[in-house]
């Protein structure tokens, strides 16, 4: 249980970078309970441990068992992953995406966010997806396997535009015989290039949509209107550190979406993906 997951590499990396959070989550737990006082924390046990004088325990307590948790989480995968039973994986992606999303909202509390709600919510919710994503393989990631992918993308797509050119040589040579021309039906190459077309123009419009969307992320924060509150000097309070962690967050998520698209446009097809 606290073993098998450092046998594979990748898996290794998925523990040390789960490991952390548990740190996260302690440290603003208590900068929230010293800014706030008792009331702010919901869960009884955790209001007792950090109003008697055994709090740092509590937070070692804390630390620890998130690493732990990380560990099982890893051996659980790397022992289940090939089982006929299946690889029931979807109960601890939901555990880790709830704890992330606790620590996004601690986060985001201490720093006075007006929606601190929604970008936990957000945060669950793309943990969710990227750690379920990670727990239902059923082979290990490599580097080798990586570069291994992305050739076999190039050839798939050299050897897609060689085959697409003989095609249309072919109904050149079809349409000269015939004497009395038909409509061409939409074949499963251009239902192909359409599709990629879509997902390619969803990344342009994402890309020209950025700055939009940062400014708008700008006003909700209060960041675009620093120099009307603070003047030109700048130094970091609650207003610069909501506006850069909600600027940061966006950023990521629309490079994300970019990506996604980016990566759909040329998976519309099977071949050597």
């Amino acid at each position: 249980m606290f073993s098998l997951w450092w046998k594979e590499r990748w898996v290794r990396g998925l523990v040390f970078a789960l490991s952390p959070i548990g740190l996260v989550d302690a440290l603003f737990t208590f900068l929230l309970f010293q800014a706030h006082g008792p009331e702010f924390e919901y869960n009884p046990i955790v209001k007792l441990a950090l109003t008697s004088d055994w709090w740092f325990v509590w937070i070692i307590v804390d630390i620890v068992s998130f690493v732990f948790f990380a560990m099982i989480a890893g051996s659980y995968y790397v022992h289940t992953r090939r089982s006929i039973f299946g690889n029931q994986v979807g109960w601890l992606s939901l555990l880790v995406s709830v704890r992330v999303g606790a620590v996004v909202y601690n986060i985001f509390s201490f720093y006075l966010d007006p929606y601190p709600i929604f970008w936990a919510t957000l945060g669950t919710i793309i943990t969710y997806f990227m750690v379920n994503k990670l727990l239902s393989r059923e082979s290990d990631i490599s580097v080798a396997g990586f570069k291994r992918y992305w050739r076999a993308k190039y050839d798939r797509i050299h050897d897609r535009l060689i085959t697409r050119g003989l095609k249309r040589e072919e109904k050149e040579e079809e349409d000269v015989e015939e004497s009395v021309p038909e409509i061409e039906p939409i074949t499963s190459s251009k239902l192909v290039m359409l599709k990629r077309a879509g997902y390619l123009s969803m990344v342009i419009m994402v890309f020209v949509s950025t700055p939009f969307v940062l400014i708008a992320v700008g006003n909700l924060t209060g960041g675009l209107a620093w120099n009307d509150l603070f003047g030109d000097s700048f130094y970091w309070n609650t207003v610069a550190s909501q506006s850069f962690i909600a600027g940061f967050v966006t950023i990521i998520i629309l490079i994300s979406l970019m990506m996604y698209f980016m990566l759909k446009a040329f998976t519309t097809s099977e071949g050597a993906w």
